[in-house]
């Protein structure tokens, strides 16, 4: 690239919810669930999250969001279109965990997506000896929500001068408590 070039870059917003899982009876000698989603971010790095254990003995649903935001180049949203999402869902042990079952959601699918949202039961691929039962006729999935955000950053600093031209006379409380204070009464936010 020439030096005197620099590259753009573009505010890169995601919210990941996992949802819920379905066809997870046939999974023996467990009774807590819970999913791990890697999230490839450019340069060979992953971000692996996990989220809350759940017993399969109830319904299987998490409902349980993470956001990831950062400033990238522009061309690393041409390097995601080559990459996937990975989905794992996983039973706890007493130490540690053991994978059942595995899947991927195409980063392409994603931003190509209509506004860059997708909402989907994800099929899990069965991991060989992951204490399934024999003949199973249904295939464990995971359902997952993704939103992806790509704003540009003369947009974004368009949207912080508006802020900051805002007029702060007044904190947003119902009751116009003083804009200088530190805090507001709950009450006066409304919250109670």
């Amino acid at each position: 690239m020439d030096q005197t070039q620099t590259p753009a870059y573009v505010y890169f917003s995601c919210n990941l919810r996992i949802i819920q899982a379905r066809n997870v009876e046939f999974i023996k000698s467990t009774k807590i669930l819970f999913a791990r989603l890697y999230v490839p971010v450019g340069n060979n790095k992953i971000i692996e999250l996990n989220n809350k254990n759940i017993s399969i003995q109830s319904a299987p649903f998490w409902n349980e969001s993470f956001n990831l935001d950062c400033l990238c180049p522009l061309e690393l949203l041409e390097r995601l279109k080559k990459q996937c999402l990975t989905l794992e869902l996983r039973k706890r042990k007493t130490w540690g965990s053991n994978i059942i079952g595995k899947g991927e959601i195409p980063w392409k699918v994603i931003l190509e997506s209509q506004n860059m949202e997708l909402k989907k039961w994800v099929k899990m691929d069965l991991v060989s000896g992951s204490d399934c039962k024999e003949g199973m006729l249904k295939v464990p999935q995971v359902e997952v929500e993704i939103k992806i955000r790509v704003t540009s950053v003369v947009e974004m600093e368009k949207q912080n001068k508006k802020m900051l031209n805002t007029d702060w006379n007044e904190c947003g409380c119902k009751n116009g408590y003083d804009h200088h204070q530190t805090w507001c009464p709950a009450e006066a936010l409304g919250a109670f």
